[in-house]
């Protein structure tokens, strides 16, 4: 379930890194969706893995409690965002660089509670900015914000599906030294989740810049 997930993922993130601008409410549907899923993940699995068998999960094994309420999120934040898109856009990026910030900063600073408000805090101002100068100015800022978008959507999903394989070390060398103190899989998530990133988002601007018809 989670590799089928995470490839619809990576399919829609590169549709809002590559076209964003010429179907900006799809592609907050999209993010939304993404994000709803991000959610979902963390929530089951600090908070409601533990339950599994209780009260409204007392039929299900874990993997049915899990796409339970992944369906449940993703549905739901799909649906803010087809309704909300104007507004939700800059909120789901919020959240989104809330969560990318605060693992660097805890990879760099620690897990305490100063340096996941750091993290979360800078994360969150920046994501917000980036989709309000979107909205409010277009042209190339919704180029650059849905290019940002759709890459962290595609580093996100890639390199969980290419974590694990015998390639993954050898991509993640050129940022590997930025990265201490984790375990070599997490080396392997971050790093590549990095590149992706850099090279969606630059790869993202051009085509948006070619193709647009704002």
């Amino acid at each position: 379930m989670d590799e089928v997930a995470l490839f619809l993922m990576l399919i829609g993130g590169l549709i809002v890194a590559c076209a964003g601008i010429n179907i900006y409410r799809y592609a907050v549907i999209i993010m939304s969706a993404a994000g709803g899923y991000c959610l979902a993940n963390m929530l089951f699995k600090g908070a409601l893995a533990d339950n599994v068998g209780d009260g409204i999960f007392r039929d299900m094994d874990g993997g049915a409690g899990k796409s339970f309420v992944v369906f449940i999120f993703v549905f739901a934040a799909a649906g803010l965002g087809f309704a909300l898109y104007q507004i939700w856009g800059a909120i789901v990026a919020g959240v989104g660089g809330a969560l990318m910030l605060g693992r660097v900063v805890e990879v760099y600073m620690g897990d305490g509670f100063s340096s996941q408000i750091i993290g979360w805090g800078f994360g969150l101002l920046i994501g917000l900015g980036l989709g309000v100068l979107a909205v409010q100015f277009g042209r190339r800022w919704m180029i650059f914000f849905t290019a940002l978008c759709g890459a962290r959507i595609v580093g996100y999903a890639g390199a969980r599906l290419l974590a694990g394989s015998s390639i993954a070390g050898v991509l993640v060398k050129p940022v590997a030294g930025m990265f201490s103190g984790i375990s070599a899989t997490e080396v392997a998530t971050l790093g590549m989740s990095l590149e992706i990133i850099i090279f969606m988002t630059i790869a993202g601007f051009i085509v948006q810049s070619i193709i647009r018809n704002d």
